[in-house]
């Protein structure tokens, strides 16, 4: 199983709000698990190609609203092992 931490900064915006909604609706489309936290956005699937894929797509969908900067850390691990990781962020 993969996870990855997204930290999403748009750059010059008066409505981050509305930016950040665009990267979570596309993830929402493309169901993909994720869960938001004060400082980022915690997704994980065993999906590699489509969880790479899919925040890239929500990157640049979010980007035509202006300039961001995009940030991802990740993890891998068994299921048990990210369930603590998600657990702990919560």
């Amino acid at each position: 199983m993969l996870a990855l931490q997204v930290s999403f900064y748009p750059i010059g915006q008066n409505d981050i709000d509305k930016i950040l909604k665009i990267f979570w609706d596309v993830l929402k489309e493309e169901k993909i698990n994720y869960r938001v936290t004060p400082l980022s956005t915690i997704t994980w699937g065993e999906d590699d190609k489509k969880l790479y894929g899919t925040i890239y797509k929500a990157y640049k969908e979010a980007r035509k609203q202006g300039h961001a900067v995009m940030v991802t850390t990740l993890t891998t691990g068994s299921k048990e092992e990210i369930g603590k990781l998600l657990d702990f962020s919560y």
